[in-house]
C-alpha cells in the first residue's frame, strides 16, 4: 500500500493519507475528495492519483495553481516513485510505498528528500567491468602529481558562458562547510552548470571495506529520465591507479568497449574522468567523471583543465566535510559522555553522612569520563551505617555500567539477605555469571554501629583498610581474611572481621587508583607511599586528613595523566 504524508510546515500539520489500491483518489478542497486539503490555493478538484498494474500515477485536473513533482509541473499522467516530492500550491507531500506509514525512515527534510532521490538514481547505474583499458582513445591527458602541479596553471574560460562557469566554481568553494551528502549533490549540480555539453556527472569514492571505487553520487541533467546508465569501471580504475586526468571524445572507437556492446546502449559521445586526491596529492580517494551523450557535444582541452581545477576544490570540500562531520561526532560524543558522567555521579552519595561523634570524607575521580570505581553510604533502619567501596576491572563505559549494576545490587541485597555475609556471597554469585565478560570486582563492605563504635567488614580482594591512630601509626586490618574478588569463583566464602574504633582514630578505604598513581619517571605512589604520608600527617579533622592525602598523591603524579579511577572513603571517630 502507498501513502502520502505532508511535510512539516506552518501551513498544514503532519498528516498521512493512505492511497487506495483499487480506486482513484482525488485531491482537492471539495468535501468529496478522498484527500481533503483545506487551503485557499487548492482547487476544488485539484489532482487525482490512480493505481494501474501495481504502479501509481498522478494527473493534474486543470487546477489553477498547478501540480508539481520534484519541482516539475505535471502536464500529463506522471508515474510516482518512492520519495517523490509532490507540491500543490505551497503544500508539499511525500509519496512512499511502505508497510507502515509510521516508518522512522520516511524523509521530510530537503536533505532527506534529495538523499532518497539520489539513492533511487544510484540504483539505475551499472558499474561494468568491460575489459582491458590500456587501448582506449585519449585526446587529452594530464598527470596529476608533484612534478606536474596543474593548479599552477590558470584554466582558460574560452566559452561565452565563462561567467556561468566562474559562478559555479565559486558556488563549489562556498559549499566547503556543508555536510558530505550535501557536498556531493551540490557539486554535481554545479558541474552540470559548468559543462553545458555534459549530460551526466558521477562521483565515485574508494570504499575502505571493498577497496574498490563505489558510486556515491550521480546526476543526470534530465531528472525525469528513468533509464539505466552504464559506466566503465576499467576507465575509473585506470584513472585512479595512474593519477591521470583523461579526456576521450571518440568513445565509439575506444577498445575498452566490447564489440558486442552497442554504442547505443552506452550512448556516450565524450567523457572526462579526473582523480580526486588528498591535500598532498599522494592518495587518490575518488574519481570524478562527466560525460556527454548527445552527438556533436564534445569536451575540449580547456574543459579538462577546468575539471582538474574543480577536482581540487571537490577534494577540499569533501575532506573538509569529513573533518567537520568527525568534529561534530566528537562533540556529540563528548556531550553524551558528559551527560553519562553526570548520571553516574548521581549514583554516588551526594553528601557525607551526619552522625554524632563521627566525621566522613570521600573522593571520586574517574580516569576517563566514566569510571568503574564505586562507593556508597547506606543508613539502616536501626541507625547503623553501611559504607562500601568497589573497583570494577577495566575503565570506561563497560566498567561504569557494571559499577551501576553493583550499586543497585548492594542496595537490593541489604533488603533481601539476612546477614552481610549472605549479601556478599550473593554479589559474588551475580558477578560470576558469564554475561559480564569475565570482569571481576574488588569490594570492601563495612558497617558501623555508632552506639558501640564497632565496625565489622568483609573484603573481596580489595586493598586492606588502614586504621590510623592520632599519633600517625597505621595498621592494615584483616589481611588474613581477604577473599577472592567478586566474580572470580563461585561459592567463595568471605569471613567477617571486627574491631572497635577508638576516639581520634580514622579508617581509610581506598582504591588502587591512588596507590598506582604514577609520576613522570614511571614510579608508583604505592601503598608504601600512602603509609609514609600517613605517618607524617598530624591533621585532626577527617576532612583535612583526606585533603592532605590526596594532595600528596597529586603532587607526586604532577602532570602525568591519571591512568586509573581514584576513590577514597575515610571514617573518623571524633569523640
Amino acid at each position: 500500500m502507498a501513502f502520502l504524508r505532508t511535510r512539516d510546515s506552518s501551513v498544514i500539520a503532519r498528516t498521512t493519507f493512505p492511497l487506495q489500491e483499487t480506486t482513484t483518489v482525488r485531491v482537492g478542497r471539495a468535501a468529496n475528495c478522498e484527500i481533503y486539503l483545506d487551503h485557499h490555493g487548492i482547487s476544488r478538484e485539484h489532482a487525482e492519483i490512480t493505481r494501474k498494474n501495481g504502479k501509481y500515477y498522478l494527473t493534474d485536473l486543470n487546477s489553477r495553481n498547478g501540480t508539481f513533482v520534484n519541482g516539475r509541473a505535471v502536464k500529463e499522467e506522471t508515474e510516482l516513485k518512492e520519495g517523490d516530492l509532490i507540491r500543490f500550491c505551497d503544500l508539499e507531500l511525500v509519496f512512499f510505498e511502505l508497510d507502515s506509514p509510521f516508518d522512522d525512515n520516511i524523509p521530510f527534510s530537503d536533505s532527506d528528500i534529495k538523499k532518497r532521490q539520489n539513492e533511487e538514481q544510484l540504483s539505475r547505474i551499472i558499474l561494468a567491468d568491460i575489459g582491458p583499458n590500456d587501448g582506449y582513445t585519449v585526446k587529452s591527458k594530464i598527470l596529476l602529481d608533484e612534478q606536474h602541479p596543474t593548479l599552477a596553471k590558470r584554466p582558460t574560460l574560452t566559452s561565452a558562458k565563462a561567467s556561468v562557469k566562474l559562478q559555479a566554481v565559486m558556488d563549489i568553494m562556498r559549499n566547503l562547510g556543508a555536510s558530505v551528502d550535501q557536498v556531493l549533490t551540490q557539486l554535481l549540480e554545479n558541474l552540470l552548470r559548468i559543462f553545458l555539453q555534459a549530460d551526466c556527472a558521477y562521483i565515485l569514492l574508494h570504499d575502505e571495506q571493498t577497496q574498490r571505487l563505489e558510486l556515491k553520487a550521480f546526476l543526470h541533467r534530465d531528472t525525469s529520465n528513468r533509464e539505466s546508465f552504464r559506466i566503465s569501471r576499467s576507465i575509473l580504475e585506470k584513472v585512479s591507479q595512474t593519477k591521470h586526468a583523461v579526456l576521450s571524445d571518440d568513445i565509439a572507437n575506444d577498445s575498452q568497449f566490447a564489440p558486442t556492446d552497442s554504442i547505443i546502449s552506452y550512448n556516450i559521445c565524450s567523457v572526462m574522468a579526473v582523480p580526486i586526491m588528498d591535500y598532498d596529492k599522494s592518495t587518490v580517494f575518488g574519481v570524478l567523471q562527466v560525460d556527454a551523450r548527445s552527438r556533436g557535444q564534445k569536451f575540449t582541452h580547456e574543459d579538462l583543465d577546468l575539471l582538474v581545477a574543480v577536482s581540487y576544490q571537490i577534494a577540499i570540500a569533501y575532506q573538509n566535510a569529513k573533518l567537520q562531520e568527525a568534529a561534530i561526532s566528537e562533540k556529540v560524543m563528548e556531550r553524551e559522555m558528559n551527560i553519562a558522567n553526570t548520571v553516574q555521579r548521581g549514583l554516588l552519595p551526594q553528601s557525607s553522612p551526619v552522625i554524632a561523634n563521627y566525621g566522613f570524607f570521600d573522593f571520586y575521580r574517574p580516569a576517563k569520563y566514566l569510571g568503574g570505581d564505586y562507593y556508597d553510604y547506606i543508613v539502616l533502619a536501626d541507625g547503623r551505617l553501611v559504607f562500601a567501596l568497589g573497583d570494577v576491572s577495566g575503565k570506561g563505559v563497560a566498567a561504569s555500567l557494571l559499577m551501576a549494576k553493583l550499586s543497585a545490587e548492594v542496595r537490593g541485597g541489604l533488603i533481601i539477605e539476612p546477614t552481610l555475609a549472605d549479601m556478599v556471597r550473593r554479589l559474588n554469585q551475580i558477578f560470576c555469571e558469564p554475561r559480564w565478560d569475565n570482569r571481576f570486582v574488588t569490594f570492601f563492605f563495612g558497617i558501623l554501629d555508632p552506639q558501640t563504635h564497632e565496625i565489622c567488614f568483609h573484603n573481596a580482594g580489595h586493598i586492606p583498610p588502614i586504621l590510623v591512630s592520632p599519633d600517625g601509626q597505621a595498621e592494615m586490618l584483616g589481611e588474613e581474611i581477604i577473599g577472592l574478588p567478586l566474580g572470580v569463583m563461585e561459592d567463595t566464602e568471605y569471613p567477617e572481621s571486627r574491631f572497635t574504633i577508638q576516639k581520634g582514630q580514622k579508617l581509610v578505604v581506598l582504591s588502587d587508583g591512588i596507590t598506582d598513581a604514577m609520576n613522570i619517571k614511571g614510579e608508583y605512589f604505592s601503598l608504601k607511599g600512602v603509609l609514609k604520608h600517613i605517618a607524617g600527617s598530624h591533621a585532626d579533622s577527617v576532612e583535612t586528613f583526606g585533603e592532605n592525602l590526596l594532595g600528596a598523591v597529586h603532587s607526586f603524579a604532577g602532570r602525568t595523566p591519571q591512568t586509573d579511577d581514584q576513590s577514597l572513603i575515610i571514617v573518623g571517630r571524633t569523640e
